[in-house]
């Protein structure tokens, strides 16, 4: 096993005894490693997912935590903390937009089969499970953690750079967050037609209240650690002042891939020596010891959000744009802001009118938060979406003809 496991292993933590694994699961280059250990005498579990370059979270994947965190319930009586951990790479993304995009196409070569044989809307419908059944698992994630959370203290270390999506929604299910200084948050998903799906919002409100969270979702802009620990979605900030390795272009593509991959290794450790101490001392201390914020800051004021989001999710705003690739179109859209897909918009506030802060259920919120963004799969727009981000253009979010 390759990755941040080996820094729990490797006897550098002090504090920390390595007791053996829990749950371990491997699939070509991806990793998810639950480690029993002790630290400063408390019994504990440590879970780590590894998936590079980008660490995104595919469906093997989401098995692989589901699994594993049913054995750590299991052992609920005999453990104090869970802390989520992973690699500290400068990127961490969510789903895999090629293999959707892949899927959708598929699907909708299907639909026009189907449609020639006259199948029932319902016969239809079923072409999207592949969507739905991604979606119940990240949900399931969310409830697994949060039934662990009743019993053990869950705590998510956030290592390296901006997370997007589903890798920032997992760490979000846990009660505590240990965040590198480099790092922050994306909430992508409007971009593309979609919205987060795995609990993201719900989270997001429950941490940060529901102003943060109609930002992160509807802007779908970066939040930085800092301003993460302000809105109080991080409980620590570690000022890490590594730099993130960079590729270099010496004219030997395969040596400088080797190179790379070493550098990674060798920062991963580093950094990992830096956070994995701070997320195992906020599993262990007293519960008056932890850090909060009284009082989460508000990132924007809700005339703000609605202006933007008036502004980037109206189509023709953008006709001049059309197809244009994001570098060519810089100034233009860093002016306007990348356009919001109209049906993600639609459907987050929608999200949020039913929002009251008093009978607040979060279990609820995330079912209607999952079903909203599985009709959001089914929107004839979505190929526009993915289209534009996977190649880094300008989409076009008119209705699909």
């Amino acid at each position: 096993m390759k990755g941040p496991i080996q820094v729990i292993k490797s006897g550098k933590i002090e504090g920390v005894q390595d007791l053996g694994p829990i749950h371990e699961w491997s699939e070509g280059s991806a990793d998810f490693i639950i480690e029993q250990v002790s630290y400063k005498g408390a019994p504990g579990a440590m879970a780590v997912y590894y998936n590079p370059p980008v660490h995104q979270v595919g469906n093997p994947a989401l098995g692989a935590y589901l699994e594993g965190l049913d054995k750590v319930y299991a052992r609920k009586r005999d453990l104090r903390f869970l802390v989520l951990s992973g690699a500290n790479d400068p990127v961490h993304a969510g789903g895999d937009l090629k293999e959707s995009l892949e899927k959708l196409d598929r699907t909708l070569a299907m639909i026009k089969e189907k449609e020639k044989s006259n199948a029932s809307p319902a016969e239809i419908d079923q072409l999207y499970d592949w969507a739905d059944n991604r979606l119940k698992k990240g949900t399931a994630l969310h409830g697994s953690i949060r039934k662990i959370a009743q019993h053990l203290r869950v705590v998510a270390v956030c290592g390296g750079g901006t997370r997007f999506g589903g890798s920032a929604e997992i760490p979000l299910m846990a009660d505590y967050l240990v965040g590198d200084s480099r790092s922050g948050m994306c909430f992508s998903e409007a971009m593309i037609g979609l919205i987060p799906g795995w609990a993201g919002v719900a989270r997001a409100v429950v941490k940060a209240g529901p102003l943060n969270a109609r930002y992160m979702a509807l802007t779908g802009k970066e939040v930085k650690a800092d301003k993460l620990k302000a809105a109080g979605i991080y409980n620590v900030v570690v000022d890490v002042s590594i730099p993130f390795p960079k590729m270099q272009k010496t004219g030997d593509p395969k040596g400088d891939k080797a190179a790379y991959a070493q550098a990674l290794e060798k920062h991963d450790e580093e950094t990992g020596l830096c956070l994995l101490p701070r997320g195992l001392d906020l599993a262990i201390c007293p519960a008056e010891e932890i850090p909060r914020v009284k009082q989460p800051a508000q990132l924007v004021s809700e005339s703000e959000i609605a202006r933007e989001v008036e502004r980037r999710e109206n189509p023709q705003n953008y006709a001049h744009l059309w197809g244009k690739p994001l570098k060519e179109a810089g100034e233009e859209i860093n002016r306007l802001g990348r356009p919001l897909a109209p049906q993600s918009v639609d459907a987050l506030l929608k999200l949020f009118a039913g929002f009251e802060r008093d009978s607040f259920d979060e279990a609820a919120f995330v079912r209607k938060e999952m079903e909203a963004d599985g009709r959001l799969y089914r929107d004839s727009r979505l190929r526009a979406g993915l289209m534009a981000t996977l190649e880094q253009k300008v989409a076009d979010y008119r209705e699909a003809s």
